[in-house]
């Protein structure tokens, strides 16, 4: 029977990308898509496993967390931050990514518990070409690449919830649905080890796409693989600040 497999299709998932799609002891059907796509397959039942925004991770039916792997910080990101040509204190309105749920919440807590503000929220139709004042934009992924450069003020979300709470963060992790296979899972887990052991391989690939990213500090410092207990931790206080109401 097929597993069909959902992952990230940014930068920050390369390893894991590359381990699914070269490691030997894989046979997962992979599909590549935005973190809330993602989500949403899992959601659906179209695929059987996918790499999921945390924030969606309750509410998958009768989930399992698998594998010990993540898309976690310890630092700064990099790649999910708010962007801005004011300060933070003075922001009126957030426009907020639709492609990440997780960032979407983030940027919630940390408004109204870290820097005390009460901007208005609001769904970004398409990525800014000029930024008004008083004005910021939560932005996620390989778009997020040199953008610092064009806005006065750029805030890291991870580094700012780490300042906040002293956890790391987990934006994604491997979430199976009831039912799948411990030998699927067993073939993930191996595949994904098989990337991140390759990981200066997967460097010099990425680098050929990726002109003018640091590629190599990129994938080593600001992403950080490994889902161990101060992760687990991050994610389960994250997690607990989520209205109850909230739904992916």
């Amino acid at each position: 029977m097929q597993v069909n497999v959902s992952a990230v299709s940014y930068l920050n998932a390369a390893p894991f990308v590359y381990g699914l799609q070269q490691s030997p002891h894989n046979s997962l059907h992979l599909s590549l898509d935005v973190p809330a796509i993602c989500a949403q397959k899992l959601l659906t039942g179209e695929v059987d496993i996918a790499l999921t925004p945390v924030v969606a991770i309750p509410h998958i039916p009768h989930y399992q967390i698998i594998t010990d792997y993540c898309i976690g910080a310890v630092a700064s990101v990099a790649t999910v931050c708010l962007f801005s040509n004011s300060p933070v204190e003075d922001l009126q309105t957030i426009y907020l990514d639709g492609h990440s749920r997780t960032s979407v919440q983030l940027i919630r807590v940390l408004a109204k518990e870290y820097w005390r503000i009460t901007p208005t929220f609001t769904p970004l139709v398409s990525a800014p070409s000029t930024a008004l004042s008083n004005t910021g934009y939560v932005l996620i992924g390989d778009k997020t690449f040199g953008l610092a450069q064009k806005f006065a003020y750029t805030y890291d979300l991870a580094e700012t919830w780490i300042a906040h709470t002293g956890l790391p963060f987990v934006f994604a992790a491997w979430v199976a649905r009831a039912g799948v296979s411990e030998e699927a899972i067993d073939q993930l887990s191996k595949s994904l080890h098989f990337g991140i052991q390759r990981i200066n391989t997967v460097i010099e690939e990425q680098k050929l796409k990726y002109n003018g990213v640091d590629v190599a500090y990129y994938l080593r410092n600001n992403i950080s693989y490994r889902l161990d207990d101060r992760k687990r931790e991050g994610m389960k206080l994250f997690l607990s600040k989520l209205p109850a109401e909230y739904q992916p």
